[in-house]
């Protein structure tokens, strides 16, 4: 989650200025794609051994979101080499922040 909140406000920030994002700035978002890529499957496996969240269909959409939404995030801003690709990537990388969040909420919840 902070990785991802890190990168969301570096691309929005970049977008503020008025500026595309960088080389840089897509391989942080391509990486970040893999780390939620990687834990999408620890959890998919946990799932196939048996634990099981609360709210299994709301966990089950969470993750699959979160795994789809900054791929569509970052084609999108490539499709607009603008500052507005900066602030869609910017956008699309603090909603992963909050899906992983409300993913890992649902998983645990309070008591």
């Amino acid at each position: 989650m902070i990785a991802s909140l890190v990168i969301g406000v570096w691309c929005l920030a970049t977008g503020v200025r008025g500026r595309f994002i960088n080389q840089q700035q897509y391989t942080a978002l391509l990486v970040l794609s893999g780390v939620v890529v990687v834990q999408s499957v620890v959890a998919t496996i946990r799932l196939i051994a048996g634990a099981h969240p609360v709210e299994l269909a709301t966990f089950v959409g969470y993750l699959l979101t979160t795994v789809l939404f900054l791929p569509a995030g970052i084609s999108l801003a490539r499709m607009e080499p603008t500052r507005w690709g900066s602030i869609i990537s910017g956008a699309a990388a603090l909603t992963v922040a909050v899906l992983t969040l409300r993913s890992l909420q649902v998983w645990t919840p309070l008591r």
